[in-house]
């Protein structure tokens, strides 16, 4: 009918080719103020898979991130740390948090999932601190049921029956608005109070009187129909209920006067034919109309055409858009102003090819299966990728078809808004597409029609024109992170600023070598400490000392404040599931959680007393890397008295070491360097600065160890002077320093990055005594980090559990050219 209505149009107005790339002022000005704005205000994606959609509290959620530049998609994104939030949406709280390390845009971890965890709908919530700056519709978001071992039903009745009723009718006009005496196709979408869409139908009536139209949903409670508005007149929707009754829904209000865009995405498999239509055109206007096409910022088409004609076309070649997904097509009047957009998907399948299989379509209970990983870019050449897997057993975990992946993320869902939000609970979901992957199914053939009419009712959402047009960039705020940061202000006693004060950091992890390092306040009082690496909570020291040496100032550290929470009353079970498979989820995953604990339990009862009989040794210092020092000085509060640095405590106290000023010469030792100064070590990390050592309180050293000759060689030829090794007393491994309370010294703990645990899965062609219990674990595998080769090919071996049914394999990950993929395969065992 569209495409009718269109050539009866063709065949009666004049038609005016559009012209690429036009040096005109006004095309000039808008694409570099969009160049401009993109250059400026960079944006970043994450995405994260999981190993399945819903969990029994005390399993554990197994996880990949991927960052994205948002623009190109490449993978490999400047931000080093991702923020991971699991989020009881009832309470508006977070749970557990994961701060994970990226290498080259990628990381995995888990969270352990506690036992007493309340059954409800959750929230993982992925973002970068940079991601901040912006909207947090912008962080990564999914929904996942933890359940409790129940699998009784909240729902009554009534409340399925509210699920099927409309809750909201939206009209959206393609273009933007209907025009009086303008033909106009206007999409529209019926959702429940879930936001979810529903199925719909019923007719439109003119001045509440003639009926114009018919109204039908096609899909996913979405459709489209075509009206000429007449000036005037009102227009309403009749949409009939389960009931039979008849529920009113008024139409926008038609302009007077403007612009129609409509846009034919589907006749054309060279071209994206784009018609404006104009309600008042300009006789005698020398004004022209500029339409401008853009791939997330990327700019790929523009052109123009007279203000004084009523219509004009352009077919824009789709060898113009370099990547798959949304382009948004906006049209700007003489003056630069927006005056119709339209989003389009532009599909060509550039994502890479990633194929599953399995060596056999049938295997025994905890038989070995090998998977064959096969990546293909689009011309089907081999690709090396980085890709994660998740087996799961197919009878205890339902997976929607058309469920979310990484490419209809980075494709659509990340990139698209809805126009409306008509209640507190569909306006927290990002975009509001159901079923995404249905829109990618190559063997459905209405799949690229119902896409269209889903482009119509939904909006660009990474910037509007009104933003790029007036230079309005968001406040950078939060800085990109390449690592974890300590920062905080100093101040004097009486609140006023206290320039240029040194600021010393001491990091003690729970493992690993203390961080010790020194920065210098700037003007306003804040300082920093960047780029460090450390896992897990560590405690956290800073000492300001003011320029003159004077340590009278007050430190304070930034706390971590998350990004806020918003409580949703969500509908009693938004996701649905077959009561029957859950009850088996519920059942295997509780023996499985019980069975662990009586395993925990049994090994501790087995424990019999056993007495150890030997000298008690100093604990392992494991600052030392050195066994016996040549010769030790050891520091107490009584003889560190007086002393008005360090080097002092060893004046005289150590044969052959002589202290000369500010500095410490040990006779014996030659080196080829030119310095005859030796090694500083500092709680194991070893320095050149001399003053770093010097101004130590002398008070606060625990012991110093000089090294000599062959002890000294561990260090190199670095030590060839002899090493001078300072073990202060809150480096070392028992002291809680955050109890003491000095001048200039603040106490704090930092959480790290998370370690990310190894996923454990039997194998069972060894045999063990652990063996003997029962297997029916619902994820069988778990593999963060499968790499394919120059060849394309990657394999993974695991053992099948004790489950019989179909098992279901998801891949999903990129490949070096920066093309997505995701690959699913099944096997049974019986």
């Amino acid at each position: 009918m569209f495409k009718t209505k269109l050539l009866s149009f063709l065949s009666i107005i004049a038609i005016f080719s559009l012209f690429a790339f036009s040096n005109e002022d006004l095309i000039d000005k808008l694409v570099a103020k969009l160049e401009k704005y993109t250059r400026e205000a960079p944006q970043e994606k994450v995405y994260l898979q999981t190993d399945k959609p819903y969990y029994m509290a005390g399993e554990t959620i197994w996880m990949k991130g991927y960052l994205f530049e948002s623009r190109s998609h490449s993978v490999d994104s400047v931000s080093r740390v991702l923020y991971v939030d699991l989020i009881d949406q009832q309470k508006g709280k977070i749970i557990y948090q994961r701060i994970l390390k990226c290498n080259a845009g990628m990381t995995h971890g888990d969270i352990a999932l506690g036992d007493s965890l309340t059954e409800g709908m959750y929230q993982l919530r992925a973002y970068t601190n940079y991601m901040r700056n912006f909207p947090e519709s912008f962080f990564f978001t999914k929904d996942i049921k933890i359940w409790q071992g129940s699998v009784k039903s909240r729902a009554d009745d009534s409340k399925i029956a509210e699920f099927a009723k409309i809750s909201d009718l939206q009209f959206l006009p393609e273009g933007g608005n209907m025009v009086n005496g303008l033909d106009s196709r206007v999409a529209f979408k019926a959702v429940n109070i879930a936001g979810k869409g529903v199925d719909c139908n019923g007719f439109i009536l003119e001045n509440e009187k003639d009926t114009v139209g018919v109204i039908k949903a096609e899909h996913l409670g979405m459709g489209v129909f075509n009206l000429t508005p007449e000036a005037g007149k009102t227009y309403t929707a009749k949409i009939m209920g389960l009931d039979g009754k008849y529920t009113a829904f008024p139409l926008p209000v038609a302009s007077e006067q403007g612009y129609v865009m409509a846009v034919d995405n589907a006749t054309s498999k060279e071209n994206v034919k784009v018609f404006v239509f104009n309600s008042s055109p300009k006789a005698e206007s020398s004004g022209e109309l500029v339409v401008i096409a853009h791939q997330r910022g990327k700019v790929c088409f523009v052109g123009k055409g007279a203000e004084s004609k009523k219509s004009f076309s352009a077919n824009i070649p789709r060898s113009k858009f370099t990547d798959d997904g949304i382009v948004q097509l906006t049209l700007f009047d003489a003056k630069g102003n927006p005056r119709a957009e339209r989003l389009i998907f532009v599909n060509q399948n550039r994502q890479v090819n990633l194929k599953v299989s399995s060596d056999k379509n049938s295997y025994k209970t905890r038989e070995k299966v090998t998977l064959s990983l096969e990546a293909t870019d689009a011309d089907g050449k081999p690709i090396a990728g980085n890709f994660s897997v998740a087996v799961t057993d197919g009878s205890q975990v339902l997976t929607d078809p058309n469920q979310e992946n990484m490419l209809t993320y980075l494709l659509l869902g990340s990139d698209i808004k809805t126009s409306h939000n008509p209640n507190d609970y569909y306006s927290i979901l990002r975009g509001n597409i159901e079923q995404p992957a249905y829109y990618f199914d190559k063997s459905n053939a209405e799949a690229n029609r119902h896409l269209d009419i889903l482009m119509m009712t939904h909006g660009w959402r990474r910037f509007t024109w009104s933003d790029v047009l007036a230079e309005k960039y968001p406040k950078f705020d939060n800085m990109l992170e390449t690592g974890l940061s300590v920062t905080g202000k100093v101040l004097r006693p009486n609140g006023k600023i206290s320039n240029n004060a040194m600021m010393t950091l001491m990091l003690k992890p729970k493992e690993g070598t203390p961080i010790f390092t020194m920065t210098t306040g700037d003007s306003l009082g804040r300082y920093g400490f960047y780029d460090l690496d450390f896992t897990d909570t560590s405690s956290v020291m800073v000492q300001a000392t003011k320029e003159k040496g004077g340590k009278n100032l007050d430190v304070t550290v930034d706390p971590y404040t998350p990004p806020m929470v918003k409580i949703v009353k969500s509908p009693f079970n938004p996701i649905e599931f077959d009561a029957r498979a859950l009850a088996l989820f519920l059942k295997k995953a509780n023996e499985a959680i019980e069975l662990e604990k009586k395993l925990k339990l049994d090994k501790n009862q087995m424990l019999e007393e056993v007495v150890v009989r030997a000298k008690k040794e100093k604990p392992v210092d494991n600052r030392k890397i050195y066994g016996r020092a040549s010769n030790s000085v050891e520091v107490t509060e009584q003889n560190c008295v007086g002393f008005q640095n360090v080097f002092q405590l060893l004046q005289g106290k150590v044969p052959g070491v002589q202290v000369v000023g500010n500095s410490v010469i040990i006779r014996g030792a030659s080196s080829f360097q030119s310095s005859n100064a030796p090694l500083y070590v500092l709680d194991g990390i070893t320095s050149d600065d001399v003053g770093l050592i010097q101004n130590i309180p002398p008070c606060d050293v625990e012991t110093i160890d000089v090294l000599k000759g062959a002890e000294a060689s561990i260090y190199g030829s670095r030590g060839a002077n002899g090493v001078i090794s300072v073990l202060t007393r809150r480096g070392g491994s028992n002291r809680d320093y955050s109890k003491d309370i000095i001048p200039g010294v603040i106490t704090t703990k930092k959480l790290g990055y998370s370690v990310a645990r190894e996923f454990y899965a039997p194998r069972y062609d060894v045999q063990k005594q652990e063996h003997v219990r029962p297997d029916f674990r619902s994820t069988l595998q778990w593999s963060p980090n499968v790499k394919t080769d120059a060849n394309g090919k990657a394999t993974l071996t695991f053992w099948n559990t004790d489950g019989i049914g179909n098992m279901l394999i998801i891949a999903e990950g990129v490949g070096t050219n920066g093309r997505v993929g995701v690959g699913k395969h099944e096997y049974i065992v019986k």
